[in-house]
């Protein structure tokens, strides 16, 4: 069965059999000449390629002909074996990797195709899942940290089908030979600046570099290594692989296993299961390649691939958690969808779990959605454990450790270690806000420099500076240099490098938020209204009524009540505020329960504990208002044993201290907030860590006081003068 437009280009590519149709020829027989891009050409040809090969195996392919077009074949196939792949490069006439011509500055190749090594990074080896394997005790082997270039591929490859063998080469590696190994966006990029493997090597400080090539004939697979010592520059290893090429699954292993007897790792038995027909396993590494891409058509095209393989293979733990992962990423049209494709992603990771406790990509998802402290940390913990490399892990196990910071979570050791493995991924540049956070501005800047020291790129260079200068309070010099970097950045590099930073910087500087992407989204709260409360504007009852954010109903929107709660008491409507508790919580017990069930509780607690207990106070629940003090000042004690000098931890004591009265206290707290870069350097989703410069009535008493008077309008003078500095460059815009 096949796609009706699968069907169409078969039908094109088979009359007759063996003619070359180029892209533009199938556009005009197949899409009726409509424009399509890229991607959705590539996406048929690769579920057509599937189709036939489960269909006849390698009998029938459709091949590649470089720079005219695609046309289908009729081959038979023959037993291969194993050889040096340095020695048939150099009778070839071609030099081993190694020592072969950095690539030109625009990446092409004549015949290859270099893999993104985003991709690489992201997509994360769904395959790997399947590891009958326990890694090895490596407390007694040195650690070996091994950068990945991207794998050059032979035309004629399908690309997905590529990237995701490039995915199960870097895990297998991994795995396998107990080494930390990445595939980064940063090796990638320095390559394609014309950099060496050992200069790389050099850059990213790891002891060898890894080096691969792939090609698929009619009659073989063939996979060449090299492994090249970054100290010494020699060559320590080089292997060709071969196989059938319905059977080049087995070839990640296969590396592996000859890369790690060289190194002397220990070894394990091969991974691929028996069970899972060798299709199957195909067809699931051409839907991790897929996932790798992040595009909307090409995950929900892996999202169909992965039912089928799990449907033949209901025990397959990979495939289960491939398809979690598919679940997890699927591009849903609603908050509603999202939250039942999340749901399904959590079962079918845990299903894998059952099957087999160390597969990876399952590990992540648990981790990712769990409410519990003991799950999401222990699960990613174990991720990055089996992997070290595994960038998209570290990032994850980051988020969960900041969200159980109060739970012993650890977020700046995952910050430290994506900045010291991959600078030039953009989601690496979250690592100096939140250093500033942490309240050490001197590591923040550091992170900063070791990034801008690795930056081959105008956009990369520009934004690192930019953010820089945002740490030094330099607003405008921040929006002069975005605004340069983003005429030739990425779409990844401006998510990461601008929008939220922006979106903050014009907070403080009282601009406008352009339409468009900027504010991080956690829920259906419309965006209008949630821009109407950063700005402390808080919508009229009868608004909220009609988008549906009174009574109960306003605890379904985090990201709204969050940053709405101060401003129920600013405007008088604190009563508002306690009708929605009432409606939800019968005591600040339930609304603790609450808290903890999100997943969030200090975060929870710390934004919307303090306006409760002042409305309850204006209401006469004075019992009531003790018991949710209580719960913050418990919360604060945990905070400031695992997480004492973060600003979280600060302002919480400062709101204790305002609600107790003891201002002398807290205005010895607001002192601090300077040295923490505070405001200028925090980036946060919600503006209430603002709320001190602003109209929140917390704080009424504290503002009167000198010290703190003095040191507020020192900053709003500065606030006021990079906006007059920021308008006249011309640097944003209404």
């Amino acid at each position: 069965m096949l796609e009706p437009k699968v069907m169409q280009v078969l039908i094109a590519l088979a009359n007759p059999v063996g003619t070359i149709l180029s892209r533009d020829d199938l556009i005009n027989r197949c899409w009726e000449g409509r424009i399509v891009g890229e991607t959705s050409i590539n996406r048929v040809i690769s579920l057509l390629r599937g189709a036939l090969r489960d269909t006849a195996g390698e009998a029938v392919t459709v091949e590649n002909v470089p720079k005219v077009g695609y046309r289908l074949l009729v081959h038979d196939r023959i037993e291969v074996g194993h050889r040096d792949m340095a020695n048939d490069r150099e009778k070839e006439g071609r030099p081993p990797l190694s020592e072969a011509p950095a690539p030109e500055a625009s990446g092409t190749r004549s015949r290859r195709i270099v893999l993104g090594g985003a991709l690489a990074l992201l997509g994360l080896g769904l395959a790997i899942a399947v590891l009958w394997w326990r890694p090895f005790a490596t407390d007694r082997l040195p650690e070996i940290q091994v950068a990945m270039l991207p794998l050059e591929v032979a035309d004629g490859v399908d690309p997905i089908y590529a990237a995701g063998l490039e995915s199960e080469l870097r895990a297998q590696f991994a795995r396998v030979g107990a080494m930390q190994v990445t595939a980064s966006e940063s090796a990638r990029l320095l390559l394609e600046q014309g950099l060496s493997p050992i200069e790389i090597g050099k850059r990213l400080r790891v002891d060898y570099v890894w080096l691969g090539e792939f090609s698929i004939e009619a009659e073989q697979a063939s996979l060449g290594v090299e492994m090249v010592a970054v100290e010494t520059g020699a060559r320590s290893h080089s292997d060709r692989l071969m196989s059938a090429p319905r059977a080049a699954q087995h070839l990640p292993f296969r590396t592996a296993r000859s890369i790690a007897l060289a190194l002397g790792r220990p070894v394990g038995r091969s991974s691929v299961p028996d069970s899972v027909s060798a299709d199957d396993y195909r067809l699931m590494l051409t839907a991790n390649g897929l996932i790798r891409t992040r595009g909307k058509d090409e995950r929900r095209a892996a999202f169909d691939i992965l039912k089928g393989v799990t449907q033949r293979n209901p025990d397959f733990a990979a495939g289960l958690a491939a398809l979690a992962k598919a679940h997890f990423l699927y591009p849903a049209a609603t908050a509603e969808d999202a939250a039942e494709y999340r749901a399904r992603a959590h079962d079918l990771a845990q299903r894998a779990l059952e099957r087999e406790p160390d597969t990876l990509e399952a590990l992540k998802i648990v981790g990712m959605m769990s409410r519990k402290p003991e799950t999401g940390l222990g699960h990613l913990g174990r991720a990055v454990e089996l992997d070290p490399g595994d960038s998209e892990a570290l990032f994850w196990l980051g988020i969960v450790q900041k969200r159980f910071i109060d739970d012993g979570g650890k977020p700046l050791s995952s910050a430290r270690k994506m900045v010291e493995i991959d600078p030039l991924w953009p989601a690496s540049w979250s690592a100096s806000p939140l250093a500033a956070e942490s309240g050490d501005m001197g590591l923040a800047r550091q992170m900063e420099r070791d990034i801008l020291a690795a930056s081959v790129t105008p956009s990369q260079q520009l934004f690192a500076r930019a953010r820089l200068a945002r740490l030094e309070g330099d607003l405008s010099e921040f929006f002069r240099l975005a605004r340069r970097a983003e005429r030739t950045a990425t779409d990844a590099e401006r998510r990461w490098g601008v929008r939220t930073q922006e979106r903050m910087g014009r907070l403080l500087l009282g601009l406008p938020i352009p339409e468009g992407p900027g504010a991080p989204r956690f829920d259906a709260t419309p965006l209008d209204i949630i821009r109407r409360v950063d700005r402390e504007d808080l919508p009229s009852r009868q608004e909220l009524a009609k988008n549906g954010l009174i009574g109960e109903a306003i605890w379904q929107a985090p990201q709204f009540i969050a940053a709405a709660a101060p401003l129920y008491l600013q405007h008088d409507r604190h009563a508002e505020l306690l009708a929605a508790y009432d409606a939800r919580f019968s005591s600040a017990a339930d609304f603790a329960r609450f808290a903890r069930e999100t997943g969030e509780d200090h975060t929870v607690l710390t934004a919307i504990g303090p306006p409760l207990v002042m409305a309850l106070r204006r209401a006469g629940r004075e019992r009531e208002a003790r018991d949710h003090l209580a719960a913050l000042e418990a919360l604060h004690g945990r905070l400031a044993k695992s997480a004492p000098g973060w600003l979280d931890t600060i302002l919480l004591e400062l709101d204790i201290a305002a609600l107790r009265g003891e201002n002398a206290r807290a205005a010895r707290l607001a002192a601090r907030l300077p040295g923490l870069g505070w405001p200028h350097a925090i980036v946060r989703s919600d503006p209430t860590f603002l709320n001190l410069l602003r109209g929140d009535p917390l704080y009424d008493d504290i503002r009167k006081r000198p010290e703190v008077r003095k040191m507020l309008d020192a900053i709003r003078d500065r606030l006021a003068r990079e906006r007059e500095e920021t308008m006249a460059l011309g640097a944003v815009t209404d």
